[in-house]
């Protein structure tokens, strides 16, 4: 809701709400093998691990007001071992059906990554906003079904991410003067189905989840080590089957993985197609 603003304030306001933080499509950001690090506060001595439930210096206290809204991190239980190296194409039979059972590196805190998140999804100016988004983290679930030479997606992947917006950051991305401070009405302004925002100390504190849909479904066909989906557009997936395990490289080139682990055979004497997927099978 924009209320009180001036012309130019919502229409940038708005461009960083629509095209941004309430943009549930946007993919996650790619990064490497699967670790279990703390958040990363920024200080003037640099990025430090921070203790959970402890303070962020020059930030809201993590109070029980405040814990739901930055303080979220998912449980994520027995880490599958298959997080612990680095994915590697393999191949094998793909038909049956597949049960999210981890998802590998759901947490990023790298300061670079996160940097290049809130420029390339948010526009926010690069020198001003260096340290704006704080933390992102996504959790696939769900299942993978190959039957008959059609790939049925019915996973969906949960995104979280938590920022923080100074006046000198905004006021440089939106190109006005904001003083010292963020002003009610603005940080209000951020706020969105999927966002939700506080002001403490001056800056706005926002927490967005997104709930996005998997995109793997329609004819597929086998090609070595990858697997390719949909005649068009058609979108390969690397991927190596593991006994009852399926390491899914969820975008092309990227170093994160999904692991599912089978929980339905394939029907007696059915294989996967192996070719380019170009029309229903018949």
């Amino acid at each position: 809701m924009l209320r009180r603003l001036d012309v130019k304030t919502q229409s940038l306001v708005c461009l960083l709400v629509g095209g941004a933080i309430a943009c549930g499509s946007a993919p996650p950001v790619d990064i490497g093998t699967d670790r279990v690090a703390p958040a990363l506060v920024s200080t003037p001595e640099g990025d430090v691990a921070l203790d959970e439930g402890a303070a962020e210096p020059g930030q809201m206290p993590l109070g029980d007001e405040f814990t739901e809204l930055l303080g979220r991190r998912s449980d994520r239980g027995t880490i599958s071992e298959h997080c612990r190296s680095s994915f590697r194409a393999c191949g094998g039979v793909l038909a049956g059906t597949w049960r999210v059972e981890d998802t590998c590196n759901p947490e990023v805190n790298t300061r670079e990554i996160l940097q290049k998140w809130g420029t390339t999804r948010m526009a926010l100016d690069e020198a001003a906003c260096a340290n704006a988004v704080q933390r992102l983290t996504w959790t696939w679930s769900g299942e993978l079904r190959f039957s008959e030479g059609f790939a049925f997606d019915g996973r969906k992947r949960e995104q979280n991410v938590d920022i923080q917006l100074t006046a000198s950051c905004l006021g440089a991305t939106l190109g006005m003067d904001l003083g010292d401070s963020v002003s009610p009405e603005i940080c209000d302004s951020m706020q969105s189905e999927s966002t939700t925002c506080a002001l403490a100390n001056g800056v706005c504190m926002c927490a967005s989840h997104t709930l996005a849909d998997g995109a793997a479904s329609g004819v597929y066909g086998v090609l070595g080590l990858s697997v390719a989906i949909a005649a068009e557009p058609t979108t390969r997936y690397e991927f190596c089957v593991d006994g009852d395990h399926l390491l899914w490289q969820e975008k092309e080139g990227a170093l994160r993985q999904v692991v599912l682990v089978r929980t339905e055979d394939a029907a007696p004497g059915e294989t996967d197609p192996v070719d380019l997927p170009s029309e229903v099978p018949r």
